[in-house]
């Protein structure tokens, strides 16, 4: 939510950020041999692939700055973009609603403010602007998030789903943001808006805030987790997880939600692989499925968290798509979202 500070005036600003999850899922026959039910081994991973689409909604843990009421300042009282607020007069802060009323009743125009930078805890103390007999901080603040993502897996052992596969950040900062509660939900009138040469895809979609399906609180640069309000991953079949050193170049497939709601799977090739540790951007993957060209143009933002398998086993989900080629992405290895 971005809000303007002042006493009597809060404006709302909800970003959309793109990522995906779901709990049913069917397999063309055509392509079953990828599904075969695996026994457990004592020395073997194995997890539900999803693939289905979600709407995801979360309040974050404070409140994040994400810019200035006046245009040319580059902090106010020490607050730079990107800190998040936590406390002010040692209140805990949940929302920007919070801020607004301690500014309300704040006595002498200054307020100790709380907020984290860098993983460090910081505290200054700030005095308020006045204009027209009222007190403002004169800054713009988020404290939700909403949109639509895609779901990888669930983990039976740990029984967390895993979504994603990259941080969520702010769209004005690029901050990782703090998850303090958030939920996933299924979303209702769903519109694929088709990539091409010159615009990027995205899905877009409606969903119900009344009818959650799971629950997070855990945002890391490796995407969600958290836990289903539902078992339905019990229908799908088990799948082993890859370690990364099996990946290779090649063929592979995706899966994603068609247009009927049921996840599909979609023939792709592991162009390159980039066994860097400081980098998420594992795999550099084309779409070479024609279904799936005809429907959404490659890669689209939402796809994130899509789940790659090659040769019967789950090794890892897309994350990125090229900014010059929707047929083009980039995807995480499968063991880095399990650490």
């Amino acid at each position: 939510m971005r809000e303007k500070l002042n006493i009597n005036k809060v404006s709302f600003y909800i970003a959309l950020l793109c990522f995906i999850l779901s709990i049913n899922i069917l397999i063309n026959e055509k392509k079953s041999p990828a599904y075969e039910v695996f026994n457990n081994k004592s020395n073997k991973t194995y997890v539900y692939p999803l693939g289905n689409i979600i709407g995801v909604r979360a309040n974050t843990d404070g409140v994040l700055v994400v810019g200035y009421e006046e245009e040319d300042v580059e902090y106010i009282g020490g607050l730079q973009r990107g800190d998040n607020i936590i406390e002010v007069n040692d209140i805990k802060i949940k929302n920007s609603e919070d801020i607004s009323n301690i500014i309300r009743n704040s006595k002498d125009g200054n307020i100790n403010v709380t907020f984290e930078r860098d993983k460090k805890h910081i505290t200054e103390n700030i005095k308020l602007k006045k204009e027209n007999g009222e007190y403002k901080l004169g800054i713009w603040v988020r404290d939700k998030i909403s949109g639509i993502g895609t779901a990888t897996f669930y983990d039976p052992n740990l029984k967390q789903f895993k979504a994603i596969g990259h941080a969520i950040t702010d769209v004005d900062t690029n901050e990782l943001l703090k998850i303090k509660e958030g939920n996933i939900y299924k979303p209702i009138n769903l519109e694929i808006i088709k990539a091409d040469d010159n615009n990027h895809g995205k899905i877009k979609g409606e969903f119900d805030t009344t009818d959650s399906i799971g629950r997070f609180n855990s945002n890391s640069k490796f995407g969600i987790s958290g836990k289903l309000d539902s078992e339905k991953y019990n229908e799908i079949q088990l799948i082993q997880v890859a370690d990364s050193e099996e990946v290779e170049l090649g063929p592979a497939m995706i899966l994603f939600e068609d247009a009927n709601g049921n996840v599909q799977s979609y023939d792709v090739t592991i162009k390159n692989l980039i066994k860097d540790e400081k980098n998420e951007k594992n795999m550099v993957i084309e779409v070479i499925d024609k279904n799936l060209l005809s429907y959404t143009g490659g890669i689209i933002q939402g796809m994130s968290g899509s789940p790659i398998i090659q040769n019967n086993k789950i090794i890892g989900a897309i994350t990125h798509v090229f900014k010059d080629n929707p047929k083009k992405g980039y995807g995480i290895f499968i063991d880095e979202m399990l650490e």
